[in-house]
């Protein structure tokens, strides 16, 4: 997945990636019109990898939902977890929560997607995003989606 937090990054990319589909496109032609197998292919490979790297981008941009609608709390009870921690959300607003490093029981709010967990110690802001129209819960949200490392959260069980 293509992500930047840099100004004007996306446009950069978008350059690049049009730089080398138009390399690619006029290496296939040149290798065509001058028969050079090696030139032709690798022109062609050129121009599909943007045109397949777009597309998967499109397809993964599509899945994905950062503002899902979650009618009620009843849609965010039960356990969320992943191999390295778990949190379970009970209809009576507690939480328990498990990592490696850490544990800690205490109570959670959500408001639209936003998910506060406080406890004695603690103050954590997660986020509910969709993805594949799943709802998945992120525990380290980022500040701005650019700078998103990709990790999708955690999963219900």
């Amino acid at each position: 997945m293509i992500r930047t937090a840099i100004p004007f990054g996306y446009l950069f990319i978008a350059l690049i990636l049009g730089a080398v589909l138009l390399t690619g496109a006029a290496l296939a032609i040149w290798g065509w019109m001058r028969r050079r197998r090696a030139a032709l292919i690798f022109g062609w490979t050129m121009v599909f990898s943007v045109i397949g790297l777009v597309i998967v981008q499109v397809a993964f941009e599509s899945s994905m939902e950062w503002n899902p609608s979650i009618t009620d709390d009843s849609r965010v009870v039960g356990t969320w977890a992943d191999d390295r921690e778990t949190i379970m959300l009970r209809a009576d607003h507690t939480v328990d929560y498990r990592s490696d490093s850490e544990r800690f029981t205490g109570r959670w709010s959500r408001d639209d997607w936003n998910l506060h967990l406080t406890a004695e110690g603690v103050d954590s802001m997660m986020r509910f995003i969709s993805f594949s129209d799943e709802l998945r819960l992120m525990t380290s949200p980022p500040d701005d989606p650019d700078m998103w490392n990709g990790d999708l959260g955690l999963i219900r069980r």
